[in-house]
């Protein structure tokens, strides 16, 4: 790619906007909400096929790039390609690499939740609650109405699996708002019941699932019938539910964490319990996580989902896992990746009482936690951290957040 000018990354957005316009006309701009209808155009105009093309990479990139600046603020640095002091905690992040994951894995990295991790770390920002839903549903409805609905494409057995599976996550991303309910419902029945499309039928379902289908999941779930594979997205699937059956998805993915054997399919449990925001889900999880009869891989799994929910309900039981010299090492290395998404603070003195006995990369956690972390006190911590410190690498990487937290200062007072 080009050495390129902060006002080409301008005019490239405006190109993406452009294209968006003339192939669909849908009229985007650099909100969340043009994000997430971005998505679904992109696995249209390319057929969801991969594509590795330097100009999409450069009009995603500057689109997602622009949309950054617009919400978190931030200064382009044209030789990186990547964005500086993005948001309140002033990290770097880099669009173009974001639009090659993109445009190179599918809807396994869609750019909406690419963002979401950027707004979680650069503002602990909440981007589904930006979505704006009329504005969605009106493109939507306009797009199924014109024919770009990708039915069959699903359908198509000479089309990679991949291809299928995209098309489908699009299909429910669409059905979700269409207004023909009554028409996507017997649509859906048709690819439910058939054995060759039910994995893809689950792949729809995990955006639009309606409430008459949700038992026939739970059965796919739990028979002899299926594989794993299917199993997994069936999972999945249960994501896409409405409101009127959370409490009954949840009281059944609590059941199903331990009915499960797989550790894989524990782990898309753990994702779902993730989609709980509520008292009864973190209390459930905070008492199975001390549970000493509760098996490593269930732990894991809840561990996912404390990831997603990100409350500080979770931070003392967290501690005490951790602080607990008999509790396996997966265990504590995936708490140290957990600390790093929970609004933790005073916490950290605990941890900080036992980074001596800290391996590498749980000490390099530690730092992560403590850079990104709201904590009063950072810089002074991470001073006494590098005075006591004799491994060089480790000291390199408390130097090198030190100085983030200067650029910090320095910055905020421009």
């Amino acid at each position: 790619m080009e050495k390129l000018m902060k006002e080409d990354f301008e005019k490239l957005n405006n190109d993406f906007i452009y294209v968006a316009k003339r192939k669909f006309n849908v009229d985007l701009d650099n909100t969340v909400t043009s994000v997430y209808i971005s998505d679904v155009l992109i696995s249209l105009y390319f057929e969801g096929q991969r594509n590795k093309s330097r100009i999409a990479i450069s009009l995603v990139g500057s689109f997602i790039g622009q949309t950054i600046l617009y919400h978190w603020g931030g200064n382009w640095v044209p030789d990186s390609f990547s964005i500086r002091y993005v948001g309140n905690n002033k990290i770097t992040v880099n669009p173009f690499s974001m639009a090659h994951q993109r445009l190179t894995k599918g809807v396994n990295k869609t750019l909406f939740d690419q963002l979401e991790i950027v707004a979680i770390k650069a503002n602990n920002d909440n981007i589904k609650k930006m979505i704006d839903d009329n504005r969605v549903s009106d493109v939507f409805n306009r797009l199924f109405d014109e024919g770009w609905w990708p039915l069959s494409m699903v359908y198509k057995k000479n089309l990679p699996n991949y291809v299928r599976y995209e098309m489908a996550y699009i299909l429910g991303a669409i059905a979700k708002y269409v207004k023909d309910k009554d028409y996507i419902k017997q649509k859906f029945r048709e690819l439910l019941s058939d054995k060759d499309t039910v994995y893809y039928a689950c792949v729809a379902f995990q955006n639009c699932l309606f409430p008459e289908f949700v038992d026939k999941i739970f059965e796919i779930i739990y028979s002899d019938d299926y594989s794993n594979t299917v199993k997994a997205q069936a999972i999945s699937s249960l994501e896409g539910r409405s409101r009127s059956d959370d409490d009954k998805v949840m009281n059944f993915a609590h059941s199903l964490l331990f009915r499960l054997d797989n550790p894989v399919l524990k782990f898309y449990v753990g994702n779902l319990l993730g989609t709980f925001d509520n008292q009864e889900n973190v209390e459930w999880i905070n008492q199975k996580l001390k549970d000493d009869n509760v098996d490593e891989f269930s732990k894991l799994a809840l561990l996912v989902a404390v990831q997603l929910l990100r409350k500080k309900e979770f931070n003392n039981t967290l501690l005490s896992i951790f602080l607990n010299g008999s509790v396996q090492a997966s265990i504590k290395d995936e708490i140290i990746k957990t600390l790093h998404l929970l609004p933790i603070n005073d916490e950290i003195y605990h941890l900080r009482n036992e980074y001596d006995k800290f391996d590498m990369k749980n000490k390099i956690g530690f730092i992560n936690i403590v850079l990104f972390s709201d904590f009063k006190d950072k810089k002074r911590v991470l001073l006494d951290l590098l005075s006591n410190e004799h491994d060089s690498f480790v000291k390199s990487y408390i130097l090198s957040a030190i100085d983030n937290i200067s650029e910090d200062d320095k910055y905020s007072l421009q």
